[in-house]
């Protein structure tokens, strides 16, 4: 069992705990975390060396548990971690708290500077400044969205998780239920990335979307057109991918097709090949984008272009002599065709015949 040291700079029968500790972290930290800070501040006073395991047992939790808490305070910039050389996660060296000023955060780490943007306006890359993040993070009712939106990631926010919820809310100026229903949209279709988060909340600005009847609306009308896709290629047994809706977006929003001409691609793959996917439907969809063609119409008449030139590239490869013939030109050719009624002529050809014998 590997163990690691924590280290503090203040006596031993000591326990300091800073008061921007209490008042800027602890109050967003979860709870199991926060149990598992203090028993390591408590441990480093002690001199005693700590294992995952040990600090598990001690706290009624996982060794998993212990390393997102480590993790988050790291992150944080409120202690140090050293690793061993190869950097598993699980093979921590030391520990460390340097006092209470460690509690403050890491330079690198900085928000943008006061003067760069204007209180309650975000820059183009989505960030506030700290202050902006302070005044915001106070407020209840923000508190109650990034607390969801823990529960639905299953641990603390990173710092630019909690930097772009807050941009949603104070930057695209989304209501705390429109952003409890952008995480549950995302995450319920195993999308847990902020950066696929952000992505699908400016797709929802760009529509105009303030509420969550819009956003649902939304939702629906989209699922409802990528489903229609999958069914008219017999795809029945699986859900949407992100592939899939990539691809159909190209179709419908990139390039601008109507629901039903890409319906009709979809039908024209399911006919043309045993195992139709929306790979093929795209080589159809791609050709009709190249050559303009963007209503039933239009593909229509490219399809009689089309039949039109294949004949005609048929008849010059077809050889001469099995090419249809053709009346040849002239007077000689110019003469009514006849028809012939040969009952009628046989019984006159017998008639004259019973007149000679006799």
């Amino acid at each position: 069992m590997e163990t690691f040291s924590v280290q503090a700079c203040w006596p031993q029968d000591v326990t300091v705990l800073a008061n921007i500790f209490l008042d800027e972290y602890m109050p967003k930290a979860n709870g199991e975390f926060v149990k598992i800070y203090l028993y390591l501040l408590r441990s480093s006073g002690a001199g005693t060396s700590l294992s995952l395991s040990a600090i598990a047992d001690r706290m009624n939790c996982t060794e998993t548990d212990v390393l997102r808490a480590l993790r988050y305070w790291n992150e944080a910039g409120v202690l140090q971690i050293d690793y061993r050389e190869d950097g598993m996660p699980g093979r921590i060296t030391i520990v460390n708290f340097c006092g209470p000023a460690a509690c403050a955060p890491r330079k690198e780490e900085a928000m943008p500077a006061e003067t760069e943007i204007k209180p309650g306006e975000a820059n183009p890359s989505g960030s506030l400044t700290r202050s902006r993040i302070g005044e915001l993070s106070s407020k209840e009712d923000v508190q109650e969205f990034l607390f969801i939106a823990e529960q639905y990631m299953g641990r603390p926010l990173t710092k630019t998780e909690l930097e772009k919820l807050l941009y949603f809310y104070d930057g695209l100026h989304f209501p705390p239920d429109l952003i409890d229903f952008l995480l549950e949209h995302c995450i319920s279709r195993g999308h847990k990335s902020i950066r696929y988060i952000e992505k699908v909340a400016l797709a929802w600005d760009a529509e105009g979307i303030r509420s969550v009847e819009a956003a649902r609306d939304f939702v629906t009308n989209n699922r409802r057109e990528y489903y229609a896709v999958l069914k008219a290629l017999g795809i029945t047994n699986r859900a949407l991918t992100t592939a899939d809706i990539t691809m159909i977006d190209k179709w419908m929003k990139t390039w601008e097709f109507p629901e039903e001409v890409v319906l009709e691609a979809c039908r024209r793959a399911v006919l043309r090949t045993s195992s139709p996917s929306l790979t093929y439907t795209d080589g159809i969809i791609a050709g009709w984008h190249r050559d303009g063609a963007k209503t039933l119409e239009e593909i229509a008449r490219l399809d009689s272009l089309r039949e039109a030139s294949s004949d005609r590239k048929k008849n010059e490869n077809t050889p001469a002599a099995q090419r249809p013939r053709k009346k040849p030109a002239g007077n000689f050719y110019n003469f009514e065709q006849r028809s012939y009624d040969y009952r009628k002529l046989e019984a006159q050809l017998l008639g004259n015949a019973d007149t000679d014998e006799s």
